[in-house]
């Protein structure tokens, strides 16, 4: 009995439930028919227009911005946004040459620095080379004689250059651009003695040398009769190393070979046939005339004859000072570019 009076009740509860979800469906439909339709479409309308009216806020928010980055100010009006708009366009002209001329302008100085940067490293190389030895030779002939002598088990000290054994005299400073320029070649010759010739000689003919090498055999001779030099010789103004075992051998070198008059004007050398003045204009038989002016004739660091090179060093570390003072302000405006040329393309994304 009791099982069947709870039978009745779930029915009758099943029953209700049934009849609301009938008025349920029928609410809704009353709904439809009254309009419920155009409720949820405005609904969807206010949800589209606020979101257009956050896409619109946004735009006119990076538009101030824009503006305020271009010095522009904000349009009132139509006429005012068309003329802006113009102005813009204009603008943008000129920012993508400017952009175009600073990306020129920076790769022309990363070239120059890169050059730059080579120059100062090869000066650094060669003021180490130099304070490694007190010869004034460039590193590059000194390394030639190094793989020689190596390779013949040779003491440098038996094969010096020309230049180390040579120097111009104290009181002849005046004249010393011009010897330099007149006695490079032969400062940096090596010289061979006879006992070593052959091996030498055979040594230059098997090797691959990717430089160039100038050397004299010398041999064994007595002090021979001094020449008679010209008063004003170049020679009577350039000393050799007392020292050396080659001193008779240059000394008659260099009696021959630059016998050469050391003009102190014009008139003194027209009338000369070899002849050279302070300022590197030489003059030879067979009226050859020449001046060579790739490189300053003060230019210590291409100066070769000497047995000291203190002079030569400080030169060369001044010259890196200039360089490194130089690859710095170019690293600044090289810096300076770039911050330029972004900014450019901040301006026309």
């Amino acid at each position: 009995e009791e099982q069947s009076r709870q039978t009745v009740q779930i029915q009758r509860l099943s029953a209700q439930r049934q009849s609301r979800q009938a008025e349920e469906r029928e609410l809704l439909r009353s709904i439809a028919d009254n309009g419920g339709d155009r409720i949820e479409r405005i609904s969807e309308e206010i949800r589209q227009q606020e979101e257009e009216k956050a896409r619109r806020l946004r735009k006119a928010q990076r538009y101030g911005e824009l503006t305020h980055a271009l010095a522009l100010r904000e349009a009132e009006n139509a006429e005012d946004f068309l003329l802006q708009h113009e102005q813009c366009a204009t603008l943008r002209e000129a920012s993508e040459i400017r952009e175009a001329e600073v990306q020129n302008a920076y790769h022309q100085m990363a070239v120059a620095f890169t050059q730059g940067k080579q120059e100062h490293t090869t000066l650094s190389s060669e003021i180490t080379s130099l304070r490694s030895r007190r010869s004034n030779i460039d590193a590059a002939q000194i390394a030639m004689r190094n793989a020689l002598c190596s390779a013949l088990e040779l003491p440098e000290d038996d094969m010096p250059f020309a230049g180390e054994l040579i120097q111009i005299h104290d009181d002849e400073k005046d004249w010393e651009g011009a010897a330099e320029r007149l006695l490079r070649n032969f400062g940096l010759s090596l010289l061979v003695p006879d006992a070593h010739y052959a091996r030498v000689s055979a040594w230059v003919d098997r090797t691959l040398l990717k430089g160039r090498l100038v050397y004299f055999r010398v041999r064994t001779a007595g002090r021979g009769e001094s020449p008679t030099l010209h008063p004003d010789s170049l020679a009577r103004k350039l000393a050799v190393k007392p020292d050396s075992p080659f001193y008779v051998w240059l000394e008659r070198e260099i009696s021959q070979r630059f016998d050469i008059a050391c003009c102190a004007t014009q008139e003194q050398f027209h009338r000369e046939i070899r002849a050279v003045t302070r300022a590197g204009q030489s003059k030879s038989p067979g009226e050859r005339h020449e001046k060579d002016d790739r490189y300053r004739i003060d230019d210590r660091s291409r100066y070769v004859l000497g047995w000291s090179n203190a002079a030569k060093i400080a030169t060369l570390e001044a010259k890196a000072q200039v360089w490194e003072a130089r690859l710095g302000e170019e690293a600044s405006r090289m810096a300076a570019l770039l911050d330029e040329q972004k900014g450019l393309k901040a301006r026309l994304e």
